[in-house]
């Protein structure tokens, strides 16, 4: 099999007190990765000193913002840029399963000798021991991208935008997809605070594409003071969907593409924006239709609306972890999964108790027959007891104690019959250990 192997660093480079990626995850780890610290005069002096010292030069730059999409869009940018024929580089948070899935060459996760080299570099940097834990994996994955000498670099925001680590870089190309309310304590109260905060990736002259179907003004006011030649959808481009596709609107063209691989309403509307981006007179990397059509079908991306069978139920497993996502998760079900008369629905849900999880059950609770609730392996995770606060007493399935996701899911196993689905979501961590225990006793993936 293909691996993305780095060529080894130099020899004079001092050996950092670590051997394997194991130990290094457990270091990285020890200095707490729940802890957020916005900025980029940390990680942006540590960059320039490294990419000053090895005269690295970078590439085509696309960076991807928003609060629902990004995985989705970078998925689908990777992919085509792959059918071009160009090598690609795709920078994701946060991971599922392995650290190495936030850094991939070529849709391929990097391999363990590649990251471990990335890290004794930075480690040997001096400044790098002030980075934070997202830091620190951002400037790795910068480092094997500009030793690997790729056409592309992919980097999708994790927080905000504006002070997100990846915004240390110029954009060549900027996405911003949907906008919801989420990290509110961090990037403000409503969704014109949060607008401002993802427009900070914008930049003077460069292409950029505002995506989200309910534009906030606040993203063309920081556009027009950047003098940014911002796209925005319902003004610059619209989408229209048809039986068998979409077409893209312009002011003066339309152009037609069959439907994304990726499952779901909301990912036409991601790859509008994906194909706006690329369409964009501004694009200094332009591809060919065939690249797009054949990368819109081919993107895969995990987590996202994942479909496996396991001891004759259907298990969903989806990432949706605030409002709008949920939303997007309950019209997937509607269109690819409905239910014949004599089978059930559960849900299995776990989340950090940052995450609005009232408008979260509030939305989806009618929609399943019951609810079976457990903890994540954070210390963020909500309690069992908050969850169940939010839901109604006759959707209560499972225990009212403290009780492990996987556990959760087993008890909803257990009560199901076959024909019955089992819905998993709430945050990433849930779909993580779930979907780590299907693998492990031999489920499906459809």
């Amino acid at each position: 099999m293909e691996t993305n192997q780095l060529t080894p660093m130099p020899s004079q480079t001092p050996l950092a007190p670590r051997q394997t990626l194991a130990e290094w995850l457990v270091w990285l780890e020890q200095r707490n990765p729940n802890h957020i610290e916005l900025g980029l005069d940390r990680v942006g002096a540590v960059w320039q000193a490294l990419k000053q010292t090895h005269g690295w030069v970078l590439p085509t730059v696309v960076t991807v913002a928003g609060t629902n999409g990004k995985g989705s869009s970078v998925a689908m940018l990777e992919a085509i840029y792959i059918a071009e024929g160009l090598r690609v580089g795709a920078y994701t948070s946060p991971h599922l399963e392995r650290f190495n899935e936030r850094i991939r060459i070529q849709g391929i996760d990097i391999d363990d000798k590649s990251l471990i080299s990335a890290m004794v570099l930075l480690h040997a940097e001096p400044g790098a021991q002030s980075l934070t834990y997202f830091e620190w994996a951002t400037v790795c994955g910068l480092i094997i991208f500009a030793i690997a000498k790729l056409d592309v670099w992919l980097l999708e925001v994790g927080l905000g935008g504006r002070l997100d680590a990846v915004n240390i870089l110029d954009a060549d190309l900027a996405l911003i997809t949907n906008i919801g309310l989420d990290h509110q304590a961090l990037l403000g109260a409503d969704r014109a605070a949060i607008a401002k905060e993802k427009a900070g990736i914008l930049r003077a002259n460069q292409a950029a594409i505002y995506a989200d179907p309910n534009p906030e003004p606040a993203v063309w006011a920081a556009a027009t003071a950047l003098n940014c030649p911002l796209w925005i959808r319902g003004k610059e481009f619209s989408l229209t969907q048809q039986k068998q596709g979409w077409c893209l609107n312009l002011e003066s063209s339309q152009s037609c593409w069959p439907n994304p691989n990726l499952k779901g309403l909301m990912q036409i509307d991601n790859a509008a924006g994906v194909v706006a981006l690329l369409q964009h007179p501004k694009n200094n990397r332009p591809v060919s239709r065939h690249a797009i059509e054949q990368g819109l079908q081919s993107a895969k991306i995990i987590g996202r609306y994942e479909c496996f069978t396991h001891q004759s139920r259907l298990i969903i497993l989806d990432v949706a972890h605030n409002q709008e996502s949920v939303e997007a998760l309950l019209e997937n079900i509607n269109l690819n999964n409905s239910l014949n008369d004599n089978h059930q629905r559960f849900a299995v849900f776990g989340a950090l108790n940052d995450k609005p999880i009232q408008t979260m059950l509030s939305a989806a609770h009618p929609f399943f027959n019951g609810w079976f609730v457990g903890y994540l392996p954070s210390e963020r995770s909500a309690t069992v007891a908050s969850i169940w606060a939010h839901l109604p007493e006759q959707a209560c399935l499972g225990l009212r104690h403290e009780t492990k996701i996987v556990s959760a899911y087993n008890r909803a196993l257990a009560h199901s019959k076959a024909g019955d689905q089992i819905v998993v979501f709430g945050s990433f961590y849930t779909v993580s250990a779930i979907r780590h225990h299907l693998k492990q006793v031999g489920a499906h993936l459809v």
